[in-house]
């Protein structure tokens, strides 16, 4: 389980944990998201991304603050094309190395404080979570 933790409020946090994951460019994995705000579970739901966005997501949350992805562009902003949680925005703030992070969808909205030294701990733990995903599947 992958987890990043609002470094001003104790108790809000987001989880990913990789349910089931096809291997193959063109397949993908089943995540469960949870989001806690101060201690409470707000979101809790499994959906499922394609390897292409988990392997982007991936990319931006553990080199972080990435500038560009793929050629473009990302003016603190990651967009997948997936359903659930295809927004992925950042905003500096005052304090050294944090921002406020923003991880959406058409329904949901989650927002944390975050160091962008916890960021890329949490993008190497859900590219270790997603690559243990694999282990298992034949």
């Amino acid at each position: 389980m992958a987890i990043l933790r609002d470094i001003f409020s104790d108790g809000t946090d987001v989880e990913f944990t990789f349910v089931k994951c096809i291997p193959g460019k063109f397949e993908g994995c089943q995540l469960n998201f949870k989001y806690y705000l101060n201690h409470e579970k707000v979101y809790d739901f499994v959906f499922g991304w394609t390897n292409i966005t988990i392997e982007n997501y991936i990319e931006v949350t553990s080199s972080f603050p990435l500038d560009m992805l793929n050629d473009f562009l990302l003016n603190n902003l990651y967009m997948s094309f997936e359903n659930h949680l295809y927004g992925l925005e950042w905003e500096k703030r005052k304090e050294k190395n944090t921002y406020r992070l923003r991880l959406y969808d058409s329904r949901i909205d989650c927002r944390l404080n975050v160091t962008d030294t916890e960021v890329r701990e949490f993008g190497n733990e859900l590219r270790m979570e997603w690559e243990k995903g694999f282990i298992n599947v034949r």
